[in-house]
């Protein structure tokens, strides 16, 4: 029903509103899937890092918030990392995040990076920072308008994050890779046939 809902408004936000604690490889809310990517499994027990639900109650050197959020450390594995998408496959469009440095108070910059992809195989890329300079709260970051519509899918790359409040919209089917060629074939052919009879006059 979820996945109904967000698909007839096309938007929604994720406000990371689960029970707090560890999630491992998958999350699940308002019909987007967190997953963990792991390229290289670290040499210990675990050997991949987790997704994780926290407050500020659950400790003092996270960033403050009165509402849950999700931060993400790379301590096991070399280059793991958070993927997420809509579980029903359709496309998607990003407007604003809320990121912050997951150890308070933030003692250096930290860039984190959102890899975009669209449908018809290239990529877009934001990167935020956070400000440093002692700070232990959330800050609103804003896409780009290249995150505006048509992502299926997108990479988070930063050894470290905390994110609250992803809100996204324009959420349409993806066009079958037939029909999308059966499109660019009769745009082809309507520009021929226009150039055809421009030569003719």
């Amino acid at each position: 029903m979820i996945n109904g809902t967000i698909t007839a408004l096309g938007q929604g936000t994720v406000a990371f509103s689960g029970p707090l604690g560890s999630y491992g490889t998958n999350y699940f809310e308002q019909g987007m899937v967190f997953r963990m990517v792991i390229p290289t499994r670290g040499s210990g027990d675990p050997s991949y890092d987790s997704m994780v639900l926290a407050s500020i109650p659950t400790a003092g050197n996270i960033p403050y918030s009165t509402t849950p959020y999700m931060a993400f450390f790379r301590q096991f594995s070399p280059d793991d990392y958070i993927s997420f998408s809509l579980i029903n496959g359709y496309s998607f469009g990003l407007t604003s995040v809320n990121l912050a440095d997951p150890n308070s108070p933030s003692s250096s910059l930290v860039p984190i990076s959102f890899i975009g992809f669209l449908a018809n195989g290239s990529s877009v890329t934001n990167t935020f920072t956070t400000p440093g300079n002692g700070a232990t709260t959330f800050q609103n970051f804003l896409f780009t308008s290249a995150f505006a519509s048509g992502l299926t899918s997108v990479d988070i790359f930063s050894t470290r994050w905390a994110m609250d409040n992803l809100v996204f919209g324009n959420v349409a089917p993806v066009p079958e890779p037939g029909t999308m060629a059966l499109l660019g074939a009769g745009v082809a052919g309507w520009l021929a046939r226009r150039r055809c009879a421009r030569s003719k006059k």
